[in-house]
């Protein structure tokens, strides 16, 4: 076979490799993922011990590049100051994009009354999938409103690139989970 032959072998190969990767990754541009923006949530609130009864609560995520404003939901505490709100997916071909990153901004805070904008949760999420570490913290979200709203840092150590550090802003606390973080810090800085 001659030289030309093998370059025009070697192009027509190209060309037919490079449009099928191509025409692959233009249909998957388009299909849509489902997006894990919110687990489920379980808590309850108190004050020094005693349950908050009837206190109206707001959920609400924001995702980044996708939508424009925050979606809300609401509940309510039960006669034990009990709550709980269900899982949240959205479905979306964002995630496909060239250069797309997924982050969610998360909240949740009181409604109304005495309590009205005290934040339970407050974090900003990466990637498609619930991070185990803050799906833990919370289905167990357990507020004392004798508490004030601190910033909590935790480390994620489960990534393929090192470690991570999210900031979560709450009145609620993680005393067992708290501990760990605290060896994660000496650990990594």
């Amino acid at each position: 076979m001659s030289y030309i032959a093998y370059i025009s072998l070697f192009l027509v190969l190209s060309v037919t490799s490079a449009n099928y990767f191509l025409e692959g990754a233009i249909f998957r541009m388009f299909k849509k993922v489902d997006v894990e923006v919110f687990p489920e949530v379980i808590g309850s609130l108190t004050n020094e011990g005693e349950p908050l009864a009837d206190i109206k609560l707001k959920r609400g995520y924001q995702y980044s590049g996708v939508m424009e404003e925050i979606e809300w939901d609401y509940t309510t505490t039960d006669d034990e100051g009990k709550f709980s709100f269900p899982e949240i997916i959205h479905r979306t071909s964002h995630p496909n994009k060239p250069f797309a990153e997924t982050r969610v901004a998360q909240a949740i805070k009181v409604a109304e009354g005495v309590y009205t904008d005290t934040f339970l949760w407050s974090a900003v999420t990466k990637g498609e999938k619930h991070l185990s570490l803050l799906a833990e913290r919370l289905a167990q979200l357990h507020c004392n409103f004798a508490n004030e709203e601190i910033r909590q840092e935790i480390i994620e150590e489960e990534i393929s690139n090192g470690v991570s550090r999210l900031q979560v802003f709450s009145i609620c606390r993680w005393p067992e989970l708290q501990l760990l973080e605290v060896q994660k810090r000496e650990k990594y800085g």
